[in-house]
């Protein structure tokens, strides 16, 4: 459940590391994120916590604006190097003592280092945008090496744009022959400054924003900022609206999962998979489309309820149609878990337990795949998750072949927990008398849901004003993104698309390599064609 911020653990900016370990050794082993709020005589970093039993804990240390700095936690928690990186991109703040050095995460490398970090309230969007226009070239750095190459070493970078991603991102692969023996991430090409957009309109507005985070994810985006919001509000959607919101939530869910299925498909040779779930799919699409109005970006929820009703037809429509989708689905899983062509490159392939799950604070499938069962609509109940029942399934061995096995049971699932819905539907009202376009009283409050790539994580801080102080985004797949570079490594270049591909991120196909010759550090960026020419001579 989210929930209204009542009270946070302040601390010292020196002691936040041997805070955070009490903490740790309690049970508090997951760090959601890291949020940075500027409240210009200093700035706050707030490390939300959480254990496995639901509970959130909030730690808030500020620090002066005009020596921003603080201990790095990353040896305490690996998972922490993503959101300090963000935060040092966006914020500006130093975190002392991390073991490598880092360039750029989020920003473009063009983005001039006297230039104060975006995310300062006295910093103007217009103004970040001129001093990039200004700018003649924005290269970004593709690879950071820590240890000479041999010989045989060629760095092979992944990225960043192609038709195929979903979010692009660039990867560079240190490999030696055909394996991979280092893997870093660069990610922020299409960073769209949401969550500074986001202080400048209104809390109506920002719903039909944020939503545009992601378009397979775009309701759970906007019901976790509106769920906030209603928290620091106090208002209490009808019964109907919860219900409502829930079952739009898991047909988005078999909707990721679907998509992702094909895709999985495609990355190991199975093509005949990717059309089949693609195309069954659609059925999921077009009962959005009837729901909501759109297919992809449904601007269903609303603060106090959802934007449209929907039919008692329809509802009957729903649960046919998701019935017929589910017995095609269980045909699917038959196939994926006796096909060999499936097993052999899947199975034992991006393996991981579930430490290094922890390590890396991941979420969603990728911490179930490993053995946890980590949900939030299991953990911290929210919508009307307590009013049916369902299975979160798991699985041990922490691969491809899990993942997959884990959406197909979850998708079944889904469709199971909506027929319950359905049948216990209340009557009732949903849609608000009128659209909340007031101030929002001063205070700070979370959303905290699992959207279909995993927990989606909200912070919203509130002003008195009709526009949101501070919206921060932690989204699924920046928690998982760190194992996928870490458990890379020793895998071939072939695994690269399915490995990658496992936590349901975007990526694009290899197109070129740079070669470096290890004792003259000259770097010849081929592609891959006379790559594969100088390997045959």
């Amino acid at each position: 459940m989210s929930g209204k911020i009542q009270s946070k653990m302040f601390v010292e900016p020196g002691t936040i590391l041997d805070i955070l370990k009490k903490e740790v050794d309690n049970g508090f082993r997951h760090l959601v994120t890291v949020t940075a709020v500027d409240l210009k005589e200093s700035i706050e970093l707030i490390y939300h916590i959480s254990d496995l039993e639901g509970n959130i804990k909030h730690v808030s240390t500020r620090i002066p604006r005009d020596k921003p700095e603080i201990p790095t936690v990353t040896t305490l928690i690996p998972g922490a190097d993503f959101y300090e990186r963000e935060i040092t991109d966006l914020f500006g703040i130093s975190f002392y003592g991390k073991q490598t050095t880092t360039g750029r995460f989020i920003l473009p490398e063009c983005y001039p280092p006297d230039s104060p970090p975006p995310l300062l309230k006295n910093v103007d969007s217009n103004q970040v945008k001129d001093t990039l226009a200004k700018q003649e070239t924005c290269e970004f750095k593709a690879t950071a090496l820590h240890a000479p190459l041999s010989p045989e070493s060629v760095v092979v970078p992944v990225g960043p744009y192609h038709p195929a991603f979903k979010e692009p991102e660039y990867f560079s692969l240190v490999t030696d022959g055909e394996r991979i023996v280092k893997a870093f991430l660069r990610i922020g090409f299409v960073h769209r400054g949401i969550e500074k957009a986001a202080e400048n309109r209104s809390y109506l507005r920002d719903i039909f924003l944020l939503e545009r985070v992601c378009g397979i994810c775009s309701a759970s985006h906007s019901w976790c900022f509106v769920e906030a919001v209603e928290k620091l509000l106090g208002v209490e959607p009808p019964s109907r609206a919860t219900y409502l919101r829930t079952i739009v939530a898991e047909l988005e869910r078999i909707h990721s999962h679907s998509l992702w299925l094909g895709l999985v498909g495609y990355w190991i040779g199975f093509e005949s998979m990717f059309m089949w779930v693609w195309g069954i799919r659609e059925e999921i699409m077009n009962l959005m489309e009837e729901i909501s109005g759109n297919r992809v970006h449904k601007s269903f929820v609303t603060i106090g309820g959802v934007r449209r009703d929907v039919s008692d037809s329809l509802l009957r429509k729903i649960q046919e149609r998701t019935k017929e989708f589910g017995k095609q689905f269980e045909n699917l899983l038959d196939t994926l878990v006796s096909s060999e062509e499936v097993i052999e490159r899947t199975k034992g392939i991006g393996k991981y337990d579930i430490e290094v799950a922890r390590k890396f604070c991941t979420v969603g499938p990728v911490r179930r795949a490993a053995g946890e069962l980590f949900d939030v609509r299991k953990l911290e109940p929210y919508g009307a998750y307590t009013e049916v029942d369902f299975e979160v399934p798991t699985e041990e061995e922490g691969d491809v072949y899990s993942l997959i096995k884990i959406r197909v049971k979850e998708v079944l699932e889904s469709i199971n927990t909506i027929h319950q819905l359905i049948e216990k539907m209340p009557s009732g009202n949903p849609v608000p008398s009128r659209y909340f376009m007031g101030t929002v009283p001063e205070g700070e409050a979370y959303g905290r849901i699992e959207a279909p790539r995993g927990e989606l994580f909200y912070y919203v801080k509130a002003n008195n004003t009709h526009n949101p102080y501070r919206v921060k985004i932690r989204t699924p797949t920046l928690a998982n993104i760190q194992l996928v570079a870490n458990i890379l490594e020793g895998y071939s270049i072939s695994d690269f698309p399915v490995i990658v591909t496992s936590i349901d991120p975007c990526f694009s196909c290899m197109d070129r390599v740079t070669v470096i010759n290890s004792s003259t550090g000259e770097k010849t960026v081929l592609p891959v064609k006379l790559l594969k020419e100088k390997r045959r001579r």
